[in-house]
């Protein structure tokens, strides 16, 4: 009981941190947008294309485009694409200069989770200007239960996963079989699963307004049809339980076990399916593979540390030999449940700034600091009290008291770990939360003298687009400001000049929000002082705007399913890490394995160890394969295709790599890693390789996969092209 209240106590800790309150707002899942952010067009757009996080269920996904009045300017319904599952979009009317509101509205495929967002563009006035108006204010809040809740349920949920598992675990390993005293508790981890179920598709149908979408969460969307897979196998699992409580020798033993070990797979299955690992798109299925892996070893280590210590109070005597096979698991788990969350982790952190900028990096950073406890209390019972406890064959009351209160402390500190891990799956990650090209902030603050008087501008982000202007007025001097207006001029005269008032948010201060810089380049703004007595003062400031958030337009996708997940490793990476894994393990465990299964028992451990060993050497040093080697190029250098490649690359390619190919495109410093210089790269790869580039992207990079929207004689087109103009020998 004491550890169960310190576990509970460290999950509402964990909980209350992180989750509430949970601003209505804060899980923004535009990974990109056609038209961008933010965007000044000089045309009116035909189509708005949205590019999410996660695959889309489309029946409750939607998009609509709203006027500065706030009526709506799409037609038709949504559109979606078979091709590329995180995409949606609408066709729009022609529009009039003016600022547009995109509101979307999503619903996972995997998870269930609904959001909703917006953003504006504008239209720019046909000599160029910023449009007058602004954005329509949109209300972001959701229905049904708040995220806090669907943590705690969750959290209560993967306990009882890990507590059942546990228990099956335990009942198989020790002999005889606690199963008589862990029976009550699988009952209980059953009862719970199933009511937590139900919790999850209730849930799921309020957010989407009421109980009257229950149907639709449970039959059309995949979380929905995990969740009654779910559902089926805890009610088998809770029939099996009772018939054994109620007529024991109806079932046998070893069939209930076996039984209730598929089931508990199945469970296990069933929560790994709808993760974060599972909504990551391209090579959702290792993501998935990977969150089982962790999850799994959780459940043996943590679960089965719990249902032990239940089971050992009805067996005292047993205490020293049960502890020492369930170690050896423990043991062998460990290593597992650590491999599996480094990578689950990494690919839900593309970068370091994920883990402190975002509440599920806040979360997991809570995570990592309990597990490190949980070590640290295993290691102390691993190292220190058992082996002494061991010695003295129980005989030692102190040490056999410090050896229980240390593993309660270690099951407790698992609870917690379970509740960390709850609470981040109720977020966005990183992965998800970040879009993959983020807005530059150039913010400015100019001030200009007149007098006593100093007027202070910032401008915020000061770039193309929607900017929020804030104007400080000091040194009045009893002659009051009564209103404000900036005034906003273009380097080019062509472009008329625009005047709007601001809105005075203090005494001395007055603010203005818009999308006045309609074209980058020199601006200057402005600021009409209109004072109560007096004549009126015009002081004006300039700055040097950029384009902002310029997204390429291009599905989030990189690959199938089976396609490397991660960013911050290769293929050799994540077999290196596994063969070193799976060798230590063998190699670690030889002494216990020669005991058991003799010198050949022994011998086998050492060789597995050692090419384990060889192995993760060989992946990290010794090969690498570019994508595309081996792949030729089918289409003749010829001069119709080195021109058609021309067009493809002005088109889609210089904006970033620029016209020469130096990498120095306008939209290179947006971008999270620098453009390839084509003059450097393009001499030293075959067109296999920057084919392969083209087609798939490079992940970590700004470059995307090209394949959705160009077909394969273009892109063998494009590779000509570069291959003519900037690998010289080549063309010699």
């Amino acid at each position: 009981m004491k550890a169960a209240l310190v576990g509970l106590l460290a999950l509402t800790a964990v909980l209350a941190t992180v989750l509430w309150p949970q601003p209505a707002d804060a899980h923004a899942l535009l990974a990109r947008a056609d038209p961008p952010i933010n965007a000044s067009l000089r045309e009116s757009p035909t189509r708005i294309t949205l590019f999410m996080t996660e695959q889309l269920q489309r029946s409750h996904s939607s998009v609509e485009v709203l006027d500065s009045a706030g009526q709506r300017r799409d037609i038709g319904e949504t559109e979606f694409s078979d091709e590329v599952p995180t995409q949606m979009g609408v066709r729009v009317l022609k529009l009039d200069p003016g600022v547009y509101t995109v509101v979307w509205e999503t619903l996972s495929e995997v998870d269930g989770h609904t959001w909703s967002g917006s953003y504006v563009f504008s239209v720019l006035n046909p000599d160029g200007s910023a449009p007058a108006g602004g954005g329509v204010e949109i209300d972001l809040s959701r229905p049904g239960p708040p995220v806090a809740a669907d943590a705690i349920v969750k959290a209560v949920g993967l306990g009882s996963l890990a507590l059942f598992v546990g228990a099956v675990f335990i009942s198989v390993l020790l002999r005889p079989s606690p199963i008589p005293t862990l029976l009550p508790l699988m009952a209980a981890t059953v009862v719970i699963g199933i009511a937590a179920t139900g919790y999850e598709a209730i849930a799921g149908a309020l957010r989407l307004g009421d109980i009257g979408f229950l149907g639709d969460v449970l039959f059309d969307t995949r979380n929905g049809l995990w969740l009654q897979q779910r559902w089926y196998a805890l009610i088998v699992a809770a029939a099996a339980i009772s018939v054994r409580l109620l007529r024991p020798t109806w079932i046998p033993e070893r069939h209930l076990l076996t039984a209730l070990g598929v089931l508990g797979i199945a469970w296990l299955a069933s929560a790994s399916a709808i993760s974060h690992g599972a909504a990551i798109g391209s090579g959702w299925i290792w993501g998935t593979l990977f969150d089982a892996l962790h999850l799994t070893a959780a459940a043996l280590w943590i679960g089965g540390l719990i249902s032990l210590l239940i089971a050992l109070r009805s067996r005292p005597n047993d205490r020293i030999e049960s502890v020492r096979r369930f170690s050896v698991v423990a043991a062998l788990s460990v290593p597992v449940l650590i491999a599996a969350g480094l990578l689950s982790a990494l690919i839900q952190i593309p970068n370091v700034g994920g883990i402190v900028e975002t509440d599920w990096g806040i979360a997991f950073l809570i995570k990592i600091v309990i597990l490190a406890g949980v070590f640290a209390a295993a290691g102390a019972n691993a190292f220190f009290l058992r082996p002494r406890d061991a010695a003295t064959e129980g005989k030692d009351e102190t040490l056999t008291r410090r050896f229980k209160h240390m593993m309660r402390v270690e099951a407790a500190l698992g609870l917690a770990v379970i509740a960390a891990s709850a609470a981040l799956t109720q977020l966005p990650s990183p992965a998800s939360a970040q879009p993959e090209v983020e807005q530059k902030d150039n913010t400015v603050v100019e001030t200009v003298t007149r007098g006593p008087i100093v007027a202070s501008l910032e401008i915020t982000p000061n770039l193309v687009g929607f900017n929020t202007w804030t104007a400080t007025i000091d040194g009045v001097q009893g002659n009051p400001v009564e209103a404000l207006l900036l005034r906003f001029r273009y380097a080019d005269r062509s472009v008329g000049p625009v005047t709007v008032p601001t809105t005075a948010i203090s005494e001395n201060q007055f603010q203005l929000e818009g999308a006045y810089f309609g074209l980058p380049g020199l601006w200057t703004v402005e600021l009409e002082l209109r004072r109560a007595a007096g004549d009126d003062l015009l002081v004006a400031v300039q700055t040097d705007v950029e384009s902002g958030f310029q997204a390429s337009p291009f599905a989030a996708d990189r690959g199938g399913a089976l396609a490397l997940p991660l960013t911050q490793m290769d293929w050799n990476g994540v077999g290196a890490l596994w063969a070193f894994v799976l060798g230590g393990l063998a190699w670690i465990n030889r002494p216990r394995i020669r005991r058991t299964w003799g010198p050949r028992g022994g011998d086998a451990a050492f060789v597995t160890g050692l090419l384990g060993l060889i192995v993760a050497i060989v992946l990290l040093t010794g090969l690498h394969v570019e994508p595309g080697r081996t792949l030729a190029n089918p289409v003749q250098r010829t001069a119709e295709s080195i021109d058609r490649g021309a067009v493809l690359f002005a088109a889609n390619c210089a904006s970033c790599h620029g016209e020469t190919g130096a990498g120095d495109g306008p939209l290179a410093d947006s971008l999270p890693a620098p453009p390839a210089n084509f003059t450097v790269h393009v001499p030293f790869h075959p067109d296999g390789v920057l084919f392969a580039w083209i087609t798939d992207g490079i992940r970590g990079t700004g470059m995307p996969a090209w394949s959705p929207q160009l077909s394969d004689q273009e892109r063998w087109d494009l590779v000509n092209f570069l291959r003519a103009n900037f690998d010289i020998a080549a063309v010699q």
